[in-house]
């Protein structure tokens, strides 16, 4: 047996909205010495999709985010709703709706995985795609609470926007790096980086 999990033996759920449950978990761990209350939120799963045009930009989206109350540049995406067939067509959805673009008929999509976006306290799920070529075929179609400026950058200005701290949402970032690591280079590069590591001096 594992001395190092937790077991829950009871969960209340102590508030609900439409965009997620809170829930206080009574855990035991597994060595029965200890107890402890968890608060975890219960979300829907998401998704988001990197979408790249067929002159080379990338659509992204600049919004208002009142976590941190201050505006965030995004790839689009949103939350994986019932009606949605599978989460590509909710990115997709998402897509379309935030920016106006949609695919093309010659357009590929890549499904690039998922990760738990905070395990510590969620318990959902986020799936990253990108798509190209895309076109834009209609306006916006946003929610109530959106507010939502349409940006094109190109293909060469991400990275140092991601660097410069610009592109700082960490959703955002996971697909970026889940894309750099399906193209040929990527794995090598990022073992290049960590074995230079190795042989890095300590600062003086």
């Amino acid at each position: 047996m594992s001395k190092n999990g937790w077991s829950c033996e009871a969960e209340k759920i102590i508030y609900s909205s439409k965009v997620l449950d809170v829930l206080v978990r009574s855990c035991r761990s597994d060595d029965r010495q200890r107890t402890h209350d968890f608060f975890v939120m219960k979300s829907k799963n998401w998704a988001n999709i990197i979408p790249v045009t067929a002159d080379g930009k990338v659509v992204l989206v600049k919004q208002f985010r009142a976590g941190i109350a201050d505006f965030t540049l995004e790839i689009p995406g949103g939350v994986i709703d019932s009606t949605d067939p599978d989460n590509i067509a909710a990115a997709i959805r998402e897509m379309t709706e935030e920016t106006g673009y949609a695919p093309t008929a010659a357009s590929q999509c890549l499904n690039l995985g998922w990760t738990h976006p905070n395990p510590a306290i969620l318990d959902n799920r986020c799936w990253s795609f990108a798509i190209g070529p895309v076109e834009k075929i209609q306006e916006q179609h946003l929610d109530q609470s959106e507010m939502i400026e349409v940006v094109e950058i190109s293909l060469e200005e991400i990275a140092p926007l991601i660097l410069n701290g610009t592109i700082n949402h960490a959703l955002m970032l996971n697909a970026f790096l889940f894309l750099s690591l399906h193209s040929s280079s990527g794995p090598g590069l990022l073992s290049a980086e960590l074995s230079r590591l190795k042989g890095a001096q300590s600062p003086r």
